[in-house]
């Protein structure tokens, strides 16, 4: 398989029920769908700022997050992913679990988010 470009997954970007958002899963891909090139770091970010796109494509910001969970293809990656949290997340932070999986390669993280929409759960 080529690892130049993907295409998104036959399911929708977030699936909203009443103020519950659910996000699918996001990797770190640009806008054509190629997965970035880099450290674990930038791919964790852009990973984030897919997550940041589709929340405001449903009508809602990083502030509604409730949880999220990190799929982590390596956890040696664990240490990584905690500073790229914390930068996303300067003040209250969500939930969070972080999962050691088989990711599709070349991704080392997904993100699957829960978020509330009009702010207050």
């Amino acid at each position: 398989m080529s690892h130049d470009a993907f295409t998104p997954p036959p399911a929708p970007a977030f699936r909203r029920q009443g103020n519950l958002l659910l996000l699918s899963g996001q990797v770190g891909v640009d806008e054509n769908w190629r997965p970035v090139s880099g450290t674990f770091h930038d791919e964790a970010r852009t990973a984030f700022a897919n997550v940041r796109r589709v929340l405001a494509e449903a009508g809602a910001r990083p502030d509604d997050v409730l949880k999220v969970t990190a799929y982590l293809a390596d956890l040696e990656d664990y240490p990584r992913y905690n500073e790229v949290w914390t930068g996303e997340f300067p003040g209250t932070r969500p939930a969070r679990t972080t999962i050691g999986a088989q990711l599709v390669a070349p991704f080392r993280v997904e993100l699957d988010v829960v978020a509330w929409l009009d702010g207050t759960p």
